[in-house]
């Protein structure tokens, strides 16, 4: 499957709306001004050094910024291709997901050096064409970030609102896939499958949890 470039390339808009009780990792003892902005990237883009989609710089909302920007990022016909898979080995599909997510990375523009990296988080395909909606419905997700230096839970929580543009995306929503085998249960506090968007009050927003199998997006 291949896509021409123009209105026919398949990509997914993100509108990077704000986030929430940001913090700067390396300011601990004398905490700074944030002056947040946001980067898109797919898998490839970011590997090789390509040029980043951003948003623009907010100077005043330190901890809580807000941007209401749209971005389009070219996704390719992987994008869909992940998301209609479901039979597979859950870590085989956690791996081909990453591979077509796009990459939202929060940072602050510093005044000296180069702008901090504040946290990361990732839209998989699962997270947009989920079986409930069609695909250019557009759906509002939270993520809460992970850490940018080692990977585990950060601070802060990043608000977007996506839908899917381009060739196919008003075709039925793919079916969605049979449910997995449930945990055991535990002993203590009940388990949460993080990192799965669950039902919110208003059926167009909806909450994307922190990780996968209880640490990581």
């Amino acid at each position: 499957m291949s896509f021409k470039k123009g209105h026919d390339e398949l990509t997914l808009e993100v509108t990077v709306l704000s986030a929430d009780s940001l913090k700067n990792p390396s300011s601990f003892l004398l905490p700074r001004r944030l002056r947040p902005f946001v980067t898109l990237s797919t898998t490839s883009s970011a590997h090789h050094h390509q040029p980043l989609y951003r948003t623009r710089v907010d100077e005043v909302g330190d901890r809580n910024p807000t941007w209401h920007d749209t971005i389009r990022v070219p996704v390719g016909a992987s994008f869909l291709r992940v998301a209609g898979t479901g039979g597979g080995r859950l870590e085989d599909e956690e791996e081909e997901e990453d591979n077509a997510a796009v990459h939202v990375t929060v940072l602050s523009k510093c005044l000296v050096g180069g702008p901090t990296r504040l946290g990361f988080c990732r839209i998989r395909p699962s997270d947009v064409l989920d079986g409930l909606w069609p695909p250019a419905m557009q759906r509002r997700l939270s993520y809460a970030l992970r850490s940018c230096s080692h990977g585990g839970r950060g601070h802060g929580v990043v608000h977007v609102a996506v839908r899917l543009l381009g060739p196919l995306v008003n075709l039925p929503a793919p079916p969605a896939p049979p449910p997995r085998a449930k945990a055991p249960p535990q002993n203590g506090w009940g388990r949460v499958a993080v990192g799965i968007p669950v039902a919110a009050p208003s059926a167009a927003f909806r909450v994307a949890e922190w990780g996968r199998k209880g640490g990581g997006i």
